[in-house]
């Protein structure tokens, strides 16, 4: 992982190529300009993204080079934020930026001034769309659906996210499940979901949110099984564009089924009314 987001480093800011070094600087270090990357803490975060690895980029400059730090700071965040990289084993993660987590600060050993950049590598335990388990009969529903509605470049997922994902990947989870009862022979079943929309350009995030927004609002039912002509009914659908699009995901959708119970279940007589006949 060093030496990936090393290159990706110099391939941003190409000055700094031989000057990005590992934990901390050697000693006798006189370059004015020069970067240390550091790996910071494991933080679990859940079930569907897993443990956050925390990369740490500290940029470097003495009083002359301040400027030039601001400058390459601002290359690096925008070069790095959701950037796919690839390390030696040929195994891709993507970096998000988590920001400045406190002010420049001087070096009393080196005597220079130094920034730090926060990017965050999400580890799954689980595989999304790889695990062998079968999915949820509804939550593949509206896997397929959501596939067909966008069609390439998305890549939909479930469950979890992969630990290689798609640039341009959406997933569902299911978030809950309950049943209410719909009179003496029928009930409800409804199952609620969380979305996940994540691109590299916030915009096509947004138009891919507001598509799919669109199309549950305005479609009835979803199709589970053509044959036995069973279908979903879409209670409600709704989007914030604020959330994280990894951690909390931006859309929420819950689905709902009427079943009819079963006949020795279903009561015979609704109520009874006695009238006694007084004399």
């Amino acid at each position: 992982m060093r030496g990936a987001v090393r290159q990706a480093v110099t391939g941003i800011i190409p000055e700094l190529e031989g000057r990005v070094y590992d934990v901390h600087p050697p000693n006798g270090a006189n370059d004015n300009l020069y970067a240390v990357i550091a790996l910071g803490e494991d933080v679990w975060k859940s079930s569907w993204a897993g443990y956050r690895q925390v990369v740490r980029l500290k940029l470097y400059a003495g009083s002359s080079g301040l400027l030039q730090m601001d400058e390459w700071a601002k290359h690096l965040i925008k070069g790095l934020h959701r950037k796919r990289v690839t390390d030696t084993e040929d195994e891709a993660f993507i970096l998000h930026y988590l920001g400045v987590s406190e002010a420049d600060k001087l070096d009393p050993v080196s005597g220079k001034t130094f920034r730090l950049l926060r990017f965050g590598v999400y580890i799954p335990e689980t595989s999304g769309a790889g695990s062998t388990a079968q999915p949820d009969e509804w939550l593949d529903a509206l896997a397929a659906w959501t596939g067909d509605l966008l069609g390439d470049p998305w890549r939909i997922y479930h469950t979890a996210w992969p630990a290689g994902r798609d640039d341009y990947a959406i997933l569902w989870r299911m978030t809950g499940c309950e049943t209410k009862s719909a009179g003496a022979s029928m009930y409800e079943i409804r199952k609620s979901f969380i979305g996940h929309v994540a691109s590299p350009v916030l915009g096509s995030e947004q138009l891919a949110i507001v598509k799919l927004v669109e199309a549950l609002g305005s479609k009835v039912q979803l199709l589970l099984d053509s044959e036995d002509r069973r279908y979903v009914s879409v209670v409600d659908v709704s989007s914030d564009l604020q959330a994280d699009p990894i951690l909390d995901g931006q859309l929420k959708l819950t689905l709902m089924q009427r079943k009819m119970r079963p006949a020795e279940e279903a009561a015979l007589i609704r109520r009874v009314n006695i009238h006694p006949i007084l004399k």
